[in-house]
């Protein structure tokens, strides 16, 4: 049952809260470099959040991991760094080429490999400080309000990363066929806009880590308030557990009636 739950939590977690630096970096290496090198880029951004759930649970569960993530210092490292990718995929040429009908296409540099692509993402993903409190909220509800432990909780995290791995590579999928429709100007900017985007993140980071550090009133409201990915696997957690014996163990009943709970739990998030 946990499993289903985990299931369940990354795919709605995937279709309301994942429009952060790895979202633009998946589409727009979708778009540039097609299905198959995106893949790269979203095992790479898996694979990352693979290492921080397991660092959590292991390594760094006795440490106090939301004052080190909201360390200014650390907060200036990981927006420095997702800004300066942000400045490559700006500065990043694209070069061109003439088809037999006279048709210009932008040409990948064949030099990036998908080991490069795989880095890129994974990176993207490490150096975001809000993935780690996003990780640190998600354990701490686990173990505290819905209770999960030892076995219970790996299963929990298998299924959820499993799901949202599946559901990047299905935006990867969509969004590389929009390729054909993509002139190499319109390219060109969105490589660009792409660019800034990660820029202004990278700056807002540190900024936002800034102002939690100098506002006392900013850091009672955040550490009040449940985070808004939280409710909804907690939401999620109790309607299938409920319903579960009930269901008789049928899979697809549960999973249908958690849909509507979902929507209202992600729409009740966005309002507060």
């Amino acid at each position: 049952m946990e499993l289903l739950i985990g299931i369940l939590c990354g795919i709605a977690l995937s279709l309301f809260f994942s429009f952060g630096p790895a979202f633009f970096g998946l589409i727009q290496n979708s778009i540039e470099h097609g299905f198959r090198r995106a893949m790269a880029f979203a095992i790479g951004v898996s694979v990352s959040d693979v290492v921080v759930v397991g660092l959590m649970l292991t390594v760094l569960k006795n440490v106090d991991m939301e004052a080190v993530i909201h360390n200014v210092y650390v907060a200036l490292i990981g927006g420095v760094g997702i800004a300066a990718m942000g400045v490559y995929t700006f500065r990043k040429k694209g070069r061109v080429r003439r088809d037999k009908s006279g048709r210009l296409h932008l040409i990948s540099d064949g030099k990036v490999g998908r080991r490069h692509i795989m880095l890129h993402g994974f990176l993207l993903n490490f150096l975001n400080p809000f993935i780690w409190v996003y990780w640190i909220s998600v354990i701490a509800l686990l173990s505290g309000e819905v209770g999960l432990y030892g076995t219970e909780r790996y299963i929990f995290f298998a299924g959820l990363l499993g799901a949202t791995l599946g559901c990047d590579l299905l935006k990867c999928r969509l969004a590389s066929l929009l390729q054909q429709w993509f002139t190499p100007r319109v390219m060109i900017g969105f490589n660009k806009g792409t660019g800034v985007v990660l820029m202004a993140f990278g700056i807002y980071m540190v900024v936002s880590m800034i102002v939690y550090q100098t506002n006392p009133k900013v850091r009672e409201k955040e550490q009040e308030a449940m985070p808004q990915s939280t409710k909804i696997i907690q939401t999620l957690h109790n309607r299938v557990s409920k319903d579960s014996s009930h269901a008789d163990g049928d899979v697809s009943k549960v999973a249908d009636t958690v849909y509507v709970d979902t929507a209202n739990a992600a729409g009740a998030a966005y309002l507060e």
